[in-house]
């Protein structure tokens, strides 16, 4: 796939600025050609669907969490953050909060199934694009319940694990509800500082702090970046 401007904020084809549609409108990726309904389209007709705007990044993310070398969940994120060809926002983010949480607590000894990484992954790739304005669910919020989904061995039989992931979620989705236009970094540094406190009160899991705070670099890339109204700026 030869993308023009992989790591573009805007159309991953020319570099416009996207529309972002009130209803969806009929349209085909531009890169496997696979139709579909489109919220998110370019002003000169490209859409790129989920799979083909994460292909690059997807193929790396495992591979880079496995080499993440810090314990504290946050400073495990900034790892994250810097995978090759990832654009500024995109569902590519949306497993990112899960796999610093799960990550750093596995580090401590947590008991997670042995394939938590891909399984966190495939569950975060359902949450589509720009579900955080579309339906009041950002995909950084509820990387938070599927993190805790894991620790917890939650499925829709188990009351109590279930209750708790849906809770987790919900915390999620408030950190991300800020009031601002997206950005799936602000979104994800939220989630992950409040989840490390979660999982210490509710699982007992207690993770490393973070040493010093976390200061954004991606202000240019971002055209709707809130300045100082954001606390990472």
């Amino acid at each position: 796939m030869n993308k023009q401007n992989p790591v573009a904020q805007h159309c991953m084809v020319c570099g416009e600025s996207l529309a972002y549609h009130e209803s969806a409108v009929e349209a085909s990726c531009h890169y496997c050609a696979q139709p579909g309904q489109a919220l998110i389209l370019c002003p000169q007709g490209h859409f790129v669907c989920d799979h083909c705007h994460g292909a690059g990044s997807l193929e790396l993310l495992p591979r880079l969490a496995e080499r993440v070398k810090s314990e504290a969940a946050e400073e495990i994120l900034e790892e994250l953050l810097q995978l090759p060809e990832l654009p500024m926002h995109g569902p590519e983010h949306h497993a990112m909060a899960a796999l610093a949480l799960l990550l750093a607590a596995s580090k401590q000894g947590a008991v997670l199934p042995e394939n938590f990484v891909a399984e966190a992954i495939r569950r975060a790739m359902q949450v589509p694009g720009g579900f955080c304005g579309y339906a009041g669910a950002c995909g950084a919020g509820i990387s938070l319940g599927i993190a805790v989904s894991l620790l917890a061995g939650a499925t829709p039989l188990k009351g109590a694990e279930r209750g708790l992931a849906n809770r987790a979620s919900a915390l999620g989705l408030t950190c991300a509800g800020d009031g601002e236009a997206r950005c799936c970094r602000r979104a994800l540094r939220k989630v992950v500082r409040e989840g490390r406190a979660f999982l210490a009160v509710q699982l007992g899991i207690e993770l490393p702090a973070l040493a010093t705070e976390t200061r954004c670099r991606e202000m240019a890339r971002n055209r709707e970046c809130p300045g100082k109204s954001c606390p990472f700026f």
